[in-house]
Parts: C-alpha cells; structure tokens; sequence
C-alpha cells in the first residue's frame, strides 16, 4: 500500500513493453494505480515510438491511472508526472534535477528519466491513461547511451530499485490532487524547466526553429520567441543552442 493506495504490482524478470502490457491490462479493466514494473524490456519505447534502452539496473515501470479530468486537459499529465517524479527523485535522494521539454528529466543536461503518457480516449471522457517512466538508477557510464546519466553516478553508491519505486509512487499517489489545479501544474513545470528563457534549437521533422523559449502551455506545446515573433511548437526534438 502507498498511503491511501491499494495498489497491484505486476513484476517481471524480462518483457517488451511495461505500457503495452499496462495498456492490456487496462483494457481488461484493472484497477487505477495497477503498476507493471521489470528488470528489463526488449522494446521499450519512448516518444514518437523512439526506443528507449532499459537494461537491468534501471527502473521501468508503467502506471494505470484513471484521472477524472476533462479530455482537453490531457497534455497536463505529462507535466505533472514529471513535477512529481521529480519531486520524488528529490526527496528520496536529494539530487535535484530539472525538466525538459516535452519529457525528460535531466540533471547538469544529461537525462535521467523518461515519461511516456498514453491514453485511451471514449467520446468526451478518459477512459485510462498509462504513465511510463524510465529512471536511471543504479546504471553505470558504460551502460548508458551518451547524454545521460544515473542516480547511481550522482550518489557514488547503488539502490534498492523497490524502495525507489516505493518512494515515487507514494509522491505520485500524494500529488494526485494537484492535478485539478492547472495554473499550478504549468507554472511548476515552467519554474524547474532546463531551458527556461534560453536559446534553443528545436527539429521538428519538417523544419529547425532557432530562439529563445518563453513559455509553456496548459496543452504541453512550448513558446519560442523568434525573429519572427512567438512561435507554438506542438512537437519536437529541443538542445540548448550553443
């Protein structure tokens, strides 16, 4: 039990998906706060079906929620899993990180975690969303890809990755609330963004945007302030322009 939570933790050694198996199981009608966790995934995937390494050592997990919120408010879970995964990272290890557009959790610009929200929608309601989290914990730099990091090479030593699962999900289970209020859910992203009034550069896929970022929306699109005037970037690949 997390706090108030009854919760259900689906182990395995080695699987694909910790999201395709949660979505399965959503789809049979699991309860809210179902947790499918592994030592490992073949496949896990990222943002826009991106891969993304999850080898033993790690912590993959995927959690079934059941927010009552309003389908247009739906781009708000990411920003909120990744204020409380990285208020949670923060209390039980004291390593401070900071967001990143659209999400990722980095520290010094090297990632520490990543989110992957899906979402079945029925006509005006959400009917589930499953919340992915990739975390970096006890990996060391040879296991790594470039660019990221682990808890493991912040603290100089190695963790129980169930008392870390145990310490972000009760965060997670004790800011659920937070989610009804969205001003606040926003402007805590935008406090601990990377980026936050600095140049960036952002691919799209059909194009580069060169600017500075000013802003955040309730609907998880990122403002860049250009040349041109302010521009809405619903989706894409941000670094800081050097």
């Amino acid at each position: 039990m997390v706090r108030g939570c009854l919760l259900k933790i689906v182990r395995y050694k080695r699987i694909s998906s910790t999201n395709t198996k949660a979505k399965t199981l959503a789809e049979k009608g699991a309860a809210e706060w179902t947790v499918v966790t592994a030592e490992a995934q073949t496949q896990g995937r990222g943002r826009s079906g991106r891969s993304w390494e999850s080898p033993k050592g790690g912590l993959w997990f995927s959690l079934i929620i059941r927010p009552k919120i309003p389908i247009e408010r739906i781009p708000l879970l990411q920003f909120w899993v990744a204020n409380t995964l990285r208020k949670g990272i923060e209390e039980a290890y004291g390593i401070p990180s900071n967001v990143k557009w659209p999400n990722d959790l980095v520290v010094d610009w090297k990632k520490l975690a990543g989110i992957l929200i899906e979402t079945k929608i029925s006509g005006p309601e959400l009917v589930y969303a499953i919340a992915g989290i990739g975390l970096n914990v006890n990996l060391t730099s040879e296991e790594l890809p470039t660019g990221a990091t682990s808890i493991f090479l912040a603290r100089k030593k190695r963790f129980s990755l169930e008392k870390t699962l145990s310490s972000i999900l009760t965060v997670l289970e004790g800011h659920s609330k937070t989610l009804s209020d969205e001003k606040a859910v926003v402007v805590d992203w935008w406090e601990h963004c990377a980026h936050r009034e600095k140049p960036v550069i952002i691919d799209t896929g059909n194009s580069r945007v060169r600017g500075k970022c000013v802003g955040v929306t309730p609907d998880g699109n990122i403002i860049i302030q250009t040349e041109q005037g302010n521009l809405t970037i619903p989706d894409g690949t941000l670094r800081l322009d050097a």
